[in-house]
């Protein structure tokens, strides 16, 4: 039954970046700095997707130690770390976003 549970979760939980992967092309050969601005925007795309939907599995992960742990102050420590790094990873990746934002709107769009 849990490993049911867990392919259905992990299904219900990737569809998205997969539907997502078939909507978009991928971007022309480069022959210009804006071009590859474009190329490694649609990277970073990618990679955001990806990223947060780890911290997701993660957040999920630690709260069914968390639930399960039985009173087990090893395992709720274990599971409020993973919340703690779950919740880094989130700031990290909208920190990253900023910058990218924030050096793109110094230097402008064609870098």
């Amino acid at each position: 039954m849990k490993k049911i549970f867990f392919i259905l979760s992990l299904g219900l939980l990737t569809s998205p970046f997969l539907l997502s992967a078939q909507s978009t092309e991928p971007p022309a050969p480069v022959t210009t700095p804006g071009q590859l601005l474009n190329v490694l925007n649609w990277l970073l795309g990618f990679v955001w997707v990806a990223m947060g939907m780890l911290v997701v599995l993660m957040l999920l992960y630690a709260g069914f130690q968390f639930v399960t742990a039985a009173g087990d102050t090893d395992k709720i420590d274990k599971a409020k770390t993973m919340v703690k790094y779950s919740l880094v990873g989130i700031v990290v990746m909208v920190l990253a976003g900023g910058v990218i934002t924030l050096v793109e709107n110094i230097f402008g769009e064609a870098v």
